[in-house]
């Protein structure tokens, strides 16, 4: 249970983050004014480097075919502003690597 200072946040992963984490649904406890990188940094601290790897390149930033939905409603990654998207009580966040091809 979150405190006077801290939200949770409910996040959901699919492969292949769901496969690194080895769980799809976790509970995150995060500061009041957190952030989408916020919970990002928390994930991969909780998860390690590999599941760091599957959102970011070589050179540190976000691989841009990651949309993220927040409580129903797309961030997509590839555009700058997205990592400080504010996160809120009781948010849903569900990660999906968008694919395309023919």
């Amino acid at each position: 249970m979150a405190s006077e200072d801290s939200i949770d946040v409910e996040v959901r992963l699919l492969p292949p983050l769901s496969n690194t984490a080895r769980q799809e649904r976790i509970k995150l406890t995060l500061r009041k004014d957190s952030t989408l990188q916020l919970v990002i940094d928390g994930l991969a601290e909780r998860f390690g480097s590999q599941f760091r790897r599957h959102l970011y390149d070589d050179r540190g930033q976000v691989i841009p075919s990651w949309v993220v939905f927040i409580n129903g409603r797309p961030v997509h990654l590839n555009r700058p502003e997205a990592l400080a998207t504010s996160v809120n009580e009781g948010d849903s966040i569900s990660f999906l690597l968008a694919l395309a091809g023919g």
